[in-house]
């Protein structure tokens, strides 16, 4: 796959995953019975998965370094934790950590959008 193939397919996967992560939460809060069929269970994990391996494949691609720390090693850090505040506004039991996961998970959304725009931190 090319450059531009990949970065595109990158691309619409931040889409997917970004877009997905706020109808189930909002589904959720709403008890919403389509948020429990189960494409809505398995999307997410098939995403954000090819979501990580099209950004890797980009690093080795362009073969920029990850280290020293630079803005895409903070990047890739902020994804885990992007998916990491999911994970938890999906399955918490309780209202407060639920809704302090999806926010979050939006900050590291913003820091994300922030550091591919301007590549520094």
């Amino acid at each position: 796959m090319g450059y531009m193939a990949l970065k595109h397919t990158h691309l619409l996967l931040i889409v997917l995953s970004i877009g997905l992560f706020f109808l189930r939460f909002i589904a959720t809060q709403c008890n919403a019975r389509f948020i429990h069929a189960k494409p809505f269970k398995i999307a997410p994990h098939i995403i954000d998965t090819a979501l990580l391996l099209s950004g890797i494949s980009l690093i080795i691609l362009v073969g920029y370094p990850l280290w020293p720390i630079n803005w895409l090693t903070v990047k890739l850090l902020l994804v885990v934790a992007y998916i990491g505040c999911g994970i938890v506004a999906m399955k918490s039991s309780t209202k407060a950590i639920r809704w302090g996961a999806a926010a979050g998970a939006l900050l590291c959304i913003a820091g994300i959008l922030h550091l591919a725009l301007s590549k520094s931190f």
